[in-house]
């Protein structure tokens, strides 16, 4: 089976118009779904195929990406409704893992964004998140009390800069950073306020996390931090590609 007649089997089993398919998967152009469909696109990106196992875990990912073996996990049959139970799919539910880290710290260490995270495997958290979680990422540092050093944080793409919820915690991305942060109202409409949790200061009474700002044209991502994994008996396992 091609590419393109995977991708068809696939929007065919979502039971929804390829327009809807593409807006419920999160792609925001159902044309790069029509040209996958009709071949003129040769190749998936690793964003589109993370973004159809995040939609729908019971695709076989091998199958997705090689062509071999079958089309789901687990034996069902292709219905054009695809009414099945959250609850039967949540434990196979896979979150997209990437090879970047957040950091709750500023003043010390923080994670670079100087180059593009590529996804390395998935992660399987059932149904933890409500699927609404679209990506994991490792944290790192201490000023962010409530996430362990060396967790993952499931996160969701938040697309609509404006409908920022001032005291929820996102991960904010720039050109030469990524940290995880409480987010307020800048000093002006063009710019957010960026708090950590842990109040530590100085002997003379500084904060050690102080807040700062970050103009919105700077920011390249924001993700909106659903919850945090932490696997105290060693590293993750990762599920490859």
């Amino acid at each position: 089976m091609t590419l393109s007649e995977r991708i068809k089997a696939i929007v065919d089993y979502s039971g929804l118009s390829i327009p809807k398919y593409a807006q419920a998967i999160g792609v925001q152009t159902p044309q790069a779904i029509r040209d996958l469909i009709s071949g003129k696109t040769k190749s998936i990106s690793e964003n589109i195929k993370s973004k159809i196992l995040s939609y729908t875990p019971e695709i076989n990912a091998s199958w997705l990406f090689t062509g071999e073996g079958k089309m789901l996990n687990v034996e069902e049959s292709i219905s054009q409704n695809h009414d099945s139970d959250e609850d039967e799919n949540s434990s196979s539910r896979l979150i997209p893992f990437y090879d970047a880290e957040t950091s709750g710290g500023y003043s010390g260490i923080v994670g670079s964004s100087t180059s593009e995270a590529e996804m390395v495997g998935y992660i399987q958290a059932g149904g933890w998140f409500d699927s609404k979680e679209t990506a994991a990422i490792r944290h790192v540092g201490d000023s962010m009390v409530e996430y362990p050093s060396g967790c993952i944080l499931a996160v969701r793409e938040v697309t609509e800069r404006r409908l920022l919820v001032p005291g929820r915690n996102y991960v904010i991305e720039t050109s030469e950073f990524r940290v995880t942060k409480r987010v307020q109202r800048g000093s002006s409409p063009n710019t957010i306020a960026l708090y950590s949790s842990n109040n530590e200061t100085y002997p003379d009474g500084r904060l050690v996390h102080e807040p700062f700002e970050v103009e919105f044209e700077d920011i390249r991502r924001i993700y909106s931090v659903l919850g945090y994994i932490v696997n105290q008996s060693g590293e993750f396992r990762l599920i490859k590609p």
